[in-house]
């Protein structure tokens, strides 16, 4: 696990892809390749230009309007609000 920043604030990698931010010693946000979500809600982009699967086990919330411009393949369920 490679760490930037010390325990209690920094960046920290907690899993493989999956970074957390924290601060006071808690995780205030979490980012992956996909997006950012927050205490306050979830940025992503408005375009889905890479391959994207969400598998049967997996819930997905978008924000619309979405643009696909590759593949999306849902076998769990995908939200558009």
């Amino acid at each position: 696990m490679e760490k930037i920043g010390n325990v209690s604030a920094g960046v920290q990698e907690s899993t493989q892809d999956i970074l957390d931010i924290r601060g006071k010693s808690k995780t205030s946000a979490q980012a992956d390749a996909n997006g950012m979500i927050t205490g306050y809600g979830f940025r992503h982009s408005d375009t889905i230009s890479n391959d994207l699967e969400i598998p049967a086990n997996e819930n997905c919330v978008m924000a619309g309007p979405i643009t696909v411009s590759a593949t999306l393949t849902v076998n769990g369920t995908l939200v558009i609000v």
